[in-house]
């Protein structure tokens, strides 16, 4: 059996990859000698291994600040309408914005979705109605301030496959209401 067998053109992760990636997590600039200590592999097969996710899984290794430290602690979310025809204007607009950590295209009432991290209210104030608001091809926003952040997004792990085959089937819906009797 191969070691990495592909799915659907993603790159699938095994037991080996994932513990590499957890070393990463830990400390992004472990050295492949200490990976390879802590994974009970060879230096040669970490190389290849990281190699491999970066060049097809899109690996990235980047410094993370966290936004509190450097005196930007409010997050809010921005939901935006756009005209039709000018999302990708709007979009390209919008993500060269310093504040903007993540920005998304999206389905329903919104065009966009924006992630951004602001210092103060009156830096929250510009952003909302001088960065965003002003741009043309904005219909409208809603805007909604995060009050405490659980989980940042660089602790994330990628979850294991969901194979349909390895589970039992679900129960079968029945047509009947719950509060109904026979």
């Amino acid at each position: 059996m191969p070691e990495h067998e592909e799915n659907n053109g993603s790159l699938t992760l095994d037991q080996l990859d994932r513990k590499i990636l957890e070393c990463l997590r830990e400390d992004g600039r472990m050295s492949v000698s200490e990976i390879a200590r802590q994974v009970e592999a060879s230096q040669n097969t970490v190389k290849r291994r990281l190699t491999r996710m970066k060049e097809e899984g899109g690996m990235k290794v980047v410094p993370v600040i966290e936004p509190d430290s450097v005196g930007l602690d409010d997050c809010i979310y921005v939901g935006v309408k756009v005209e039709a025809g000018r999302l990708q204007e709007v979009s390209e607009k919008i993500k060269d914005m310093p504040e903007v950590r993540y920005l998304a295209h999206t389905t329903g009432p919104w065009d966009l979705l924006v992630e951004a991290f602001v210092g103060s209210r009156r830096h929250m104030a510009d952003f909302l109605i001088r960065s965003v608001g002003e741009l043309p091809g904005i219909l409208s926003t809603e805007t909604w301030s995060v009050l405490k952040i659980a989980k940042f997004g660089y602790e994330w792990e990628v979850p294991e496959y969901y194979e349909e085959t390895e589970h039992e089937p679900l129960p079968e819906a029945s047509n009947a209401h719950p509060s109904q009797s026979d």
